[in-house]
C-alpha cells in the first residue's frame, strides 16, 4: 500500500512517498542503506536533495537534483529550515513500512487532527 505524506513546502496539494523501488533508488543515490541513514540521524543536504528527487517524482516528472536545489534555496530564503524539509522525508520513509506496520501507521498519522485528538483522549485518561 502506498502511504503518501503531505508535503506542501513547495506547492499546494503535494505529497511525498516511498515504496520499495523508490527506497532502493534512494539507497543507491546515498551510497548507504536507509536504515543506517535513519539510525545515524544523517538527514543533511544530500539526503534532502536525494529524498525529494526520488520521493516527489510523481509531482516533478522530469526534475533533476539541481531543480530541487533551486526549490530548497527559495524555501530557505523564505524562512524555511533544513529540518522542515527532512522531517517529512523521514516520515515518508517510515510510512513505507520498512520499520514495521506500527511505525508506518504512526508516521502516516503524525501531525493530523486524528492523532492530536487521540493524544488528548490519552492525556485525559492518564489524568
Amino acid at each position: 500500500m502506498r502511504r503518501e505524506i503531505k508535503f506542501e513546502l513547495f506547492g499546494k496539494n503535494q505529497t511525498i512517498y516511498f515504496d520499495i523501488m523508490r527506497l532502493a533508488e534512494l539507497e543507491k543515490r546515498l551510497g548507504c542503506s536507509i536504515i543506517d541513514t535513519i539510525k545515524k540521524g544523517d538527514a543533511g543536504i544530500n539526503f534532502c536533495i536525494a529524498g525529494l528527487s526520488v520521493g516527489m517524482r510523481h509531482h516533478y516528472h522530469k526534475a533533476r537534483p539541481e531543480d530541487f536545489v533551486k526549490l530548497m534555496e527559495q524555501y530557505f530564503e523564505d524562512g524555511g529550515t533544513l529540518d522542515d524539509l527532512a522531517i517529512p522525508i523521514i516520515r515518508a520513509i517510515v510510512a513505507s513500512g520498512i520499520l514495521g506496520k506500527e511505525s508506518a501507521d504512526k508516521a502516516e498519522t503524525l501531525g493530523t487532527t486524528e492523532t492530536q485528538d487521540d493524544e488528548t483522549e490519552e492525556d485525559e485518561k492518564n489524568g
